[in-house]
């Protein structure tokens, strides 16, 4: 009896120190969750992913098939895992963007299903203010959530400096570039994100959109934003047109990155290098909203197109 019972605890050790090399995560349950419930909030496909759950986790199911709160439930860590739909890249290394956070996120659509969006953030200031950069992460982390829930394969693509030299650009582009060639043929678009000095000062977000004057689906793409953009304005004034880049860093990106393009500029309203903003409100949830829908109407137009 005592052999049979030290065969069986090694035997279910083996098979969980197995699972979680094979590339499997344990979550816990939550009241009012089921298989499906459970999967959804890991961005999985209940139907695909519902009898890999079952083998998995029969002993810690009741019934064959109810869950228990009081055990944990071992989840396949697969390329549609939100683990793997939302991830920064920092030295090369890939890390998840949402952990605890994932039990609070709900899927929306699939109607990003093919995208893969790369973001970048920074600011134009010498010192870094932490308020700029507490505002840069909560847009970021927003914005890659209501990307994500639509389906999109989103990257955050790390600058932990205040500024960058052209040289330390390579990096970046090296980063994207490899990646774009691993998902070709789908829809693919890098977004920049820069926060100005006076952005925290500011009553609104007075922004700008940018594009390359070489690339027609940078152009569609920063218009298809900054129409959202319009639509939600403060001053009664329209913007009907986009700028160009001018800075040596952002036209080193469009010219060697393969993604089209796009920056959302943020900061002082009278900012002499910059012709026209649009007002909106300081509201970070509302401003990540209108990003997300200016990208789903751009892709959409490329599908409607296709």
């Amino acid at each position: 009896m005592k052999n049979s019972l030290i065969f069986i605890l090694g035997f279910i050790c083996f098979h969980s120190a197995m699972a979680q090399k094979k590339g499997f995560y344990k979550i816990s349950a939550e009241s009012g969750d089921g298989i499906y419930s459970l999967l959804r909030k890991q961005g999985l496909d209940p139907v695909k992913h519902y009898a890999e759950f079952i083998a998995l986790n029969e002993k810690n199911l009741t019934n064959g098939s109810e869950l228990r709160l009081d055990r944990e439930y071992l989840i396949p860590d697969t390329p549609d895992s939100y683990r793997k739909k939302a991830v920064s890249i920092t030295n090369g290394k890939e890390l998840s963007l949402f952990e605890k956070e994932l039990a609070q996120i709900s899927p929306k659509s699939e109607k990003l299903k093919n995208a893969v969006i790369y973001l970048m953030a920074s600011q134009q200031t010498s010192i870094e203010s932490n308020k700029i950069s507490v505002l840069k992460n909560q847009i970021i982390q927003q914005l890659a959530e209501k990307l994500m829930v639509h389906g999109a394969q989103v990257y955050l693509v790390e600058n932990k400096k205040p500024s960058v030299n052209i040289h330390e650009m390579g990096y970046y582009v090296e980063t994207i570039n490899k990646r774009y060639l691993k998902n070709s043929g789908k829809y693919q678009r890098l977004l920049l994100i820069n926060l100005n000095k006076g952005v925290t000062n500011s009553k609104y977000f007075d922004v700008s959109v940018f594009h390359h004057d070489n690339s027609a689906m940078g152009e569609r793409f920063a218009e298809n934003i900054q129409h959202i953009f319009n639509e939600n304005r403060i001053t009664k004034d329209r913007k009907t047109y986009t700028e160009v880049f001018s800075d040596k860093h952002t036209i080193y990106l469009a010219k060697n990155a393969l993604p089209a393009i796009t920056l959302i500029d943020i900061g002082d309203s009278k900012d002499p290098n910059i012709e026209e903003r649009i007002a909106i409100g300081k509201n970070e949830k509302d401003f990540t909203n209108m990003i997300a829908s200016g990208v789903l109407n751009d892709y959409a137009d490329i599908e409607i197109e296709e």
